[in-house]
Parts: C-alpha cells; structure tokens; sequence
C-alpha cells in the first residue's frame, strides 16, 4: 500500500505528467496555427515573444527575403501583403526593442538557409540604438542554430522541442494568437486585432505640427519654428560593430542587403538623417560593396518628404502612415518594399509619393548631393526647384 507520504508522491507525480501532456498537446496544435500561411501577419506582428518564436519559424518557413532590426522594422512590414507585392516567399524577423546583439544573432542563425536571398537591414536599429541591455527579456540564445562563436548548436531542436511544447512564453503567445484569430474570424477590421494597423490622430499633435510647417517650408516667412529641434543621437559604436558584423555574414553567404532608414514623422525627430551621419553611412557601405559579393542596396526614407510631412501641410485625423506611438504603418512596409525591389507602388498610392519617397544610393551618380539637398529641407532650403516641384506633386490643398 505504501506510506500517505508514498501515494501523495505518487499522485503528484501522475498530476504533473497529466497536465504537461495536456499542456504540451494544446501547446503543439497552437503552433501548427502559427505555421499556418494564412496567419502570418497576426503570427509575425504581435508583439510579445518574437524572441522566441520567430527563429523557429523562420526555419519553419525558410523565406527568400527577411527584414531585420526593433520594432520600426517589426511594425512596417506585413509577411503577406509584401511577399505578394514583390512576388517572393517574405519573413518579418524584426522584434520590438530589438537590440544590435540581438538582431546580429537572428542574422547569424539564419545563415544556414539556403533559400535566403535577400535581408532587408534597418540601420535605426544598429546605429540609432540607445545605451540599453545587450538582450532583452525574452531572448534564448539556446533557441539559435549556432553559438555566438560560430560553432554549431547541436541542442537547438532539443530546446525548441520543449520550448514549444511546455514554456512559459508558448502559452502566453498562444493565447495571443488564438485571441486575435478568433477576433479576425468575427469580421474585425486589422487594427481591432494588430497594433501595427493602428493609426494615429495627428490634429492630437497640432502644435507639434505646426512647428514643423514654420521651420521646414519657406512659405511660413521669416517667424520659422527652430524651438524643438531635438539632435541626432550619436550613432553607438557598438551598433557599428554589430551591423558590420550582420553585413559581412550575409556577403560571404551569397545573400544581398538592402540596407535602409526608416522614415520618422517631421514632429517627432525633426532633421534625424542629419547629412553627416547618411554620409558617414554611405561611406561605409561604398566599402563594405567592394569587399561582398553579393549587392548591397542603401535606402533612405528619412527626409522631408510627403509620408513624414503627413497632416503638416493639410490636417489629418487618421493617419495613413503612422501608428499611434508614430512607428511606421504596413503601408508604409509596402512603399518602401515597392521602392527596394522596383515594383509598382500599390493602387492608390499618392502622385507626390511616387516622384519622391526614397531612393537607392549606392548606385546613385550624384548620392552626396542627394543626401545634402534633402537634408536642406528640414530648415526650409529646397533648392531652386524643389520646393516648387515638391508642392506640385502634392495636388490641390
């Protein structure tokens, strides 16, 4: 019969190995949800456990393009709507607050797919990268194909497989996930269910844009706005080291790099692509090209143009571009996608975005003129013509 203490044991034992096996079952039939095509702008746009998840299912899934960087990246560019407007298999590996070391190990373990042929990289999120933890909660290193050295890691299916099935964060992505297909099922419009679709309210920020009116377009006489101006954080030594790190990697695995900044509204980082630092970056670009064989692309989106001028000119309540903490929208992901890899922009996309919303400068013959002629018009200077032909574009006000 044994002790009391002996069946106590006895019946712990039995409840825990009922409940794993109930917890695991649950766990594993959520993550064939996850690996489902039809949810991956729900599965790769939650926040929460990208950390975790998504070295999995990139694997899972072994895309032929992937975005890398923080949540700018994370929150611009849906999986599906830009794998079916460039016509190519697309995964968001980008995670919110996403570290340099951090997105220089999802790099370094995605290496080993062979299918990968382009990694779009934001520079915001190695060189505009604040003095923070070199991880963030949430990160296994254990997770990863290979050891921050290079060496293989030989247990990594071993710690997936029980990651999967019985951890802590499984359950509180699953329970994510299930929540925002169930609400997507009932007929709920995307942002009910996906932050990244949120917009913001832009006539909230009225002063804020009206200092961006006086100080960025000439018409507003000589009472421009300068109070404000917030400066350009130095750019992190260690993000420098990281990015050069995930760029060498990608060039001796054969895989392009279209490296880009991402595009701040005027009134949050008014001038943040200060020419010295888009510059500095050029430069260092030009010579990471010689050295890889493979292409590198460099874009910048970070200007006064007609996506960051949103609601300056003309009040906007619901912005098109922006969310409500002023990361980038998914349809700003499809402008710069279209941009990247020349594609048509999607219906509908406004005339003054098209003429001028990025460009790629290493093949540019004239990049540092660009560059400079640009940053100008965060203080008013648009050159002979800009202005004119910037205001053109535009249409009726």
């Amino acid at each position: 019969m044994g002790t009391p203490a002996h069946r106590f044991l006895k019946i712990f034992a039995c409840s825990v190995v009922v409940v794993s096996l109930v917890v695991a079952s649950i766990n594993l039939v959520a993550f064939r949800y996850m690996t489902r095509a039809d949810n991956q702008d729900i599965v790769q746009l939650l926040s929460g456990w990208g950390r975790t998840y998504k070295p999995i299912l990139f694997d899972e899934f072994a895309p032929s393009v992937a975005v890398y960087g923080a949540s700018w990246a994370r929150d611009a560019f849906d999986p599906l709507e830009a794998g079916n407007l460039i016509g190519r298999s697309f995964f968001n590996h980008a995670v919110s607050g996403g570290t340099p070391y951090e997105t220089r190990r999802f790099a370094d373990a995605s290496l080993d797919n062979t299918n990968l042929e382009t990694a779009i990289v934001n520079l915001d999120s190695f060189l505009r990268a604040e003095a923070v933890a070199q991880v963030r909660y949430g990160f296994d290193e254990s997770l990863l194909d290979f050891h921050a050295d290079g060496s293989p890691n030989h247990w990594a299916r071993l710690r997936r497989a029980y990651s999967l099935a019985l951890s802590g964060w499984a359950i509180g992505t699953n329970v994510g996930l299930v929540s925002a297909i169930l609400t997507r099922d009932a007929g709920a419009a995307r942002p009910e269910y996906l932050r990244a679709y949120q917009r913001a309210d832009l006539t909230s920020r009225s002063l804020d844009m009206e200092r961006a009116r006086r100080r960025i377009f000439p018409d507003s006489g000589d009472s421009r706005e300068t109070a404000g101006v917030q400066p350009v954080n130095a750019f992190s030594a260690d993000g420098v080291a990281e990015l050069e790190h995930v760029i060498d990697g990608f060039c001796r695995a054969g895989v392009d790099v279209y490296a880009y900044f991402n595009p701040f509204h005027a009134w949050q980082y008014p001038c943040q692509s200060e020419a010295l630092a888009e510059l500095a970056t050029l430069a260092f670009l030009r010579e990471k090209q010689k050295q890889c064989a493979s292409t590198i692309r460099y874009y910048d989106f970070d200007y006064p143009n007609s996506v960051t001028l949103e609601g300056v000119l003309t009040p906007v309540v619901s912005s098109e571009y922006f969310r409500p903490d002023y990361h980038p929208r998914p349809s700003v992901g499809q402008l710069m996608a279209a941009r990247m890899f020349d594609r048509d922009f999607p219906a509908g996309t406004p005339p003054a975005v098209q003429h001028d919303f990025g460009i790629e400068l290493l093949s540019h013959g004239a990049a540092e003129d660009w560059l400079l002629s640009r940053a100008a018009r965060c203080h008013g200077d648009w050159g002979e013509d800009g202005y004119a032909t910037f205001m053109a574009a535009l249409g009726p006000r």
